[in-house]
C-alpha cells in the first residue's frame, strides 16, 4: 500500500509536467518553421553561418524557457530591419521586454506570433501564405 502511494504520488508530481515538455517541443519546431518561412534575402549576412547551429540549439533546448526566449530574440534580430513593418523597431524594445518577461510557453506563443506578424509578406517564401494560418492555429494550440 506505501509503494503503490509513492508511485501515485510521484505520477501526480510528473505527469503535470510532460504536457509542458511536449509544448516547449511544439515550441521549438513551430519557430523553426517560422524561421524557414523568411527569404535568405530577408536575414542578416551572420545568420548564414549561424543557421545550422541555431536549429540544433532549438531542438536542444526543449523545455528550457530561458534557453527558448534567447533563440526567439536571436531569431528576430537576425531579420532584417528592412524587411519588417515599418513600425515594428518602435514596438522591439517592449516586444523584447515581453519575451525576457515571459513566465510560460503561453506567453512566448503570444511573442512568436507577434513577430510573425513583424515580418513582411514579401520577406517570406511564397509558400507562407497558405501555410500561416495552420502554422498560428498551431502555435495557439500547442501553447494554451
Amino acid at each position: 500500500m506505501k509503494k503503490l502511494l509513492v508511485v501515485v504520488l510521484g505520477a501526480l508530481v510528473i505527469l503535470p509536467l510532460i504536457p509542458m515538455k511536449a509544448q516547449a517541443g511544439q515550441f521549438g519546431e513551430l519557430l523553426i518553421e517560422l524561421e524557414t518561412s523568411v527569404n535568405f534575402s530577408a536575414q542578416t549576412d551572420q545568420w548564414r553561418a549561424r543557421r545550422s547551429a541555431w536549429i540544433s540549439e532549438v531542438r536542444a533546448a526543449g523545455s528550457n524557457l530561458a534557453a527558448l526566449k534567447r533563440l526567439l530574440i536571436e531569431f528576430e534580430t537576425n531579420v532584417n530591419a528592412s524587411a519588417q513593418v515599418n513600425n515594428w523597431m518602435q514596438r522591439r524594445n517592449a516586444w523584447i521586454a515581453r519575451v525576457n518577461n515571459a513566465g510560460s510557453i503561453q506567453a512566448l506563443g503570444a511573442a512568436m506570433i507577434e513577430v510573425e506578424t513583424s515580418i513582411n509578406y514579401s520577406a517570406q517564401t511564397s509558400s507562407w501564405r497558405n501555410r500561416r494560418n495552420g502554422w498560428i492555429a498551431r502555435v495557439r494550440a500547442a501553447t494554451n
